[in-house]
């Protein structure tokens, strides 16, 4: 078994990641989302929105740092931004300033970003429609600029999206973080919280943490998550569990997701803290497998690094990305050793790689058709009923 005797859909996104993403900056650039959300739009922007939902969610939760906080040199990365909070759908939709209601002093501040490659899902429609009737501004990241999303919203940033057959998307996930991440430095630059320079750096320095993984980085760890889903397969892991902090978390969840999709794997995914205080307890340990994100620059890193030692005493199955020392962990942990960032933000963009590798080489091996199509009970036109035709009401 060689990993290069196996393709499909899904393994062709993820090798193809790096030139996919540098084809997408070359149409994501400043002067579009200038063109498509005018400067003096992105001036009054007192509070950022931004939902979605499944990889829409994911990527929402890792570029909200970016819109959050404006990205310098330091360390820590930032300087303040703009208020920002990443909503899963139904929960803005339904659920915000319900009981408290919305502020009238701040209504015209407020600005939407909603996330949907197609636009069609009632939802994210449902979403749009809500803060434009209380308002705000809505912003729509689609790749259909002529869906129902971009008509239902007041602004349209067009997504660039290559073309693979049906299979658990990656490319989705990119494009839609990349697109906000850069609309978040735009917003900055227009706002005079970056200066043009420090904007185009914050570009340049994601790009060039995109390129780090070059061949040679994307070959060794195809190959080692190659080895570690043959070894997983064999022992009979089913099970797995995905930890990932701040907007590491984005990247435990879209993991645990490709899971699920690829295969049908029974899937969670939770934050170093929680993980200790709930998944811990889960029985059948020698079935489990768990990935853990720690990087070095992360804030709750040495709450990452206790978990992980945690996780090695009491399961066989362990998995860490990571940029820091592999020596610092465990030594039964397979540790993936991901390229160093320039910026803590960027990480999710990338580190996401080994898990996809994994999920496609085991739906690969398991025959499984991706999203269930033509499998019982998934193979009815279910689409519609599960989000397409969901009732659409404001509140």
């Amino acid at each position: 078994m060689n990993h290069n005797d196996y393709n499909s859909p899904l393994l062709e996104q993820i090798r193809n990641s790096v030139k996919d993403i540098n084809t997408i900056a070359e149409n994501e650039t400043f002067e579009l989302f200038e063109k498509c959300v005018p400067e003096e739009v992105a001036l009054k922007a007192g509070n950022i929105f931004i939902t979605g939902c499944g990889d829409s969610y994911c990527a929402a939760i890792a570029a909200k740092p970016v819109f959050e906080n404006a990205d310098t040199s330091t360390k820590t990365g930032m300087v303040p931004g703009t208020p920002t909070q990443a909503f899963r759908n139904i929960e803005f939709s339904r659920y915000f300033n319900t009981y408290a209601g919305w502020n009238p002093l701040i209504l015209g501040r407020n600005l939407l970003c909603v996330i949907s490659i197609s636009g069609s899902p009632a939802r994210v429609n449902e979403a749009a429609i809500r803060i434009n009737e209380h308002g705000g501004t809505s912003v729509a990241f689609t790749c259909n600029p002529e869906g129902k999303l971009a008509q239902n919203c007041k602004y349209v940033i067009p997504m660039t999206l290559p073309s693979y057959d049906l299979a658990p998307n990656v490319t989705s996930y990119y494009s839609s973080m990349f697109s906000l991440m850069m609309f978040g430095f735009y917003i900055s630059r227009v706002k005079k919280q970056l200066s043009e320079q420090q904007a185009v750096a914050c570009r340049e320095g994601l790009l060039e943490y995109v390129n780090s993984y070059d061949e040679k980085v994307m070959e060794r760890l195809s190959v080692q998550a190659f080895e570690l889903a043959k070894k997983w397969e064999e022992d009979g892991v089913d099970n797995m569990d995905f930890v990932g902090d701040g907007p590491d978390y984005a990247t435990a969840f879209f993991g645990s997701a490709k899971m699920v999709e690829a295969f049908g794997g029974l899937t969670t995914n939770d934050d170093s803290e929680d993980w200790c205080h709930i998944n811990f307890f889960i029985k059948d340990s020698d079935h489990i497998g768990t990935f853990i994100i720690a990087n070095e620059d992360s804030p709750a890193f040495s709450r990452e690094l206790e978990t992980v030692k945690v996780a090695a005493s009491i399961r066989k199955h362990v998995a860490v990305i990571s940029d820091a020392d592999p020596s610092i962990f465990p030594e039964n942990v397979e540790v993936f050793s991901i390229p160093k960032a320039r910026s803590v933000w960027m990480h999710p963009l990338m580190e996401h790689i080994p898990m996809d590798f994994v999920a496609g080489y085991i739906g690969c091996w398991r025959g499984r058709a991706p999203f269930r199509k033509n499998e019982e009970p998934y193979c009815e036109d279910n689409d519609a009923k599960r989000f397409r035709n969901s009732k659409i009401e404001i509140i």
